[in-house]
């Protein structure tokens, strides 16, 4: 017998980063979070699967576009018609979305209550089942959830569905935290969990898996993404758990070591290079780049005086390699120049400019409330994804200003020299 487990589904979630020049490639990324999980419920009708678990997140924040519930029932609904099963467990982003409390679920599909852990068993299966588990209420969730999930029952495959950080996971907000031994040592045989999009197994007897999310939506959830499909036999053990990618667009970080070269075409070989691999990685998806240069390299200055030219170059290179399933998102400079001094002065820069900003940037007691005023308002007009943008940090720690303005100092003069565009 198989079943799939999925979560994190986002779907309809806000795209990142996405340039507004780029239409096309805007209204794709839009649709990839419905299409993969239309591809969810094709894999579970053409593997002929008994259940289909989502351990959380559905949607993303409480969006009242009720299409997504009237898409989401009619995905459901094609498996009522094979007669698959759903569980489901809200997650932090379900627990407060009108959609999910409106939404009227197929006769197949069950969403397990918020109040306590609930256990729902299926005896009319090739192999008996008994799911546990429990949804999020609305609010944060700081206890352990799992502490309370009863005991496995005999002559069943136990699985607990469960939403949760898991103890010292940083990248993600706590909620429902536990400990990797408390959930291998309850005695279940699988461990559907949800809300860390990085695709994790923990464990393999008995499994702990995190399947991560069905479809990326930024440069942060790059790589395969998609679902994990199980089997098990009938003496109740799992024989298998194997990841199933099923992303639309697949998002990379393609990453150029810039150490020993030294000329523009050197630069231009290597960001060719790494855009191949990227779209050798996609495995014929679309795919969505940020090039990221590093190594210590005296092209430093000239990628930070000309980022159009480069940018332009590297859109023609991704055009050359992929036509229009390659998407540069971003290319970040994180290579450092040759000297120990990234501000080394240099006969065509703006000095006066670059010292009235200096001084200003030397004084914290000046520069923050400048700051605050500039940047909080926009802070306050991000969504939630953004809130951690690099800029934003100088509010919190203004020094920081200084490092950056050494940063943008090569950019600065090449501007005022007209040598690239604004």
């Amino acid at each position: 017998m198989k079943f799939v487990h999925a979560a994190d589904l986002h779907l309809d979630s806000p795209l990142l980063a996405l340039s507004r020049q780029e239409p096309r490639q805007v209204e794709r990324m839009r649709r990839a979070t419905r299409e993969a999980f239309a591809r969810l419920i094709d894999l579970c009708i053409d593997q002929e699967v008994a259940l289909l678990l989502l351990a959380g997140d559905l949607y993303d924040h409480d969006c009242p576009n009720m299409q997504i519930a009237v898409f989401l029932r009619g995905e459901l609904r094609r498996l009522d018609h094979k007669g698959i099963r759903v569980v489901i467990i809200k997650g932090n982003h379900d627990a407060d979305n009108k959609i999910t409390s409106a939404l009227a679920l197929p006769a197949n599909t069950r969403m397990l209550g918020e109040r306590k852990p609930e256990t729902v068993t299926y005896d009319d299966l090739p192999v008996r089942v008994a799911l546990h588990g429990q949804s999020f209420r609305p609010g944060p969730i700081p206890e352990n959830l799992a502490a309370s999930y009863p005991a496995p029952l005999r002559g069943y495959y136990n699985i607990g569905l469960l939403h949760t950080s898991l103890a010292g996971t940083s990248d993600h907000d706590a909620y429902a935290p536990c400990t990797l031994e408390e959930l291998t040592t309850r005695g279940y045989d699988y461990w559907a969990l949800g809300h860390i999009h990085k695709r994790a197994v923990l464990s393999r007897d008995p499994c702990v898996i995190f399947p991560g999310n069905l479809q990326g939506r930024h440069a942060k959830e790059s790589g395969p993404k998609g679902c994990f499909l199980v089997e098990i036999d009938d003496a109740c053990r799992t024989v298998s758990a194997e990841f199933m990618p099923l992303d639309v667009v697949r998002w990379h970080r393609a990453e150029v070591d810039l150490r020993g070269r030294d000329i523009e075409a050197e630069l231009v070989e290597g960001i060719r290079g790494a855009l191949t691999q990227a779209h050798q990685d996609g495995d014929g998806r679309p795919g969505a780049v940020r090039v990221v240069l590093t190594g210590r390299t005296s092209l430093y200055e000239y990628i930070e005086r000309r980022p159009h030219r480069l940018r332009q170059t590297t859109l023609e290179l991704a055009a050359e390699i992929a036509g229009d399933d390659m998407w540069i998102e971003k290319i970040v400079n994180s290579a450092t120049p040759p000297g120990q001094r990234v501000d080394a002065a240099s006969t065509d820069e703006p000095d006066d400019l670059v010292s009235i900003m200096q001084e200003i940037t030397s004084n914290t007691d000046l520069i923050r409330p400048m700051l605050a005023k500039e940047l909080e308002p926009l802070r306050t007009k991000l969504p939630g994804e953004l809130k951690e943008l690099s800029c934003l940090k100088l509010m919190e720690t203004p020094a920081l200003c200084r490092e950056a303005l050494a940063r943008l100092r090569p950019r600065l003069a090449a501007r005022l020299a007209a040598e690239e565009e604004a």
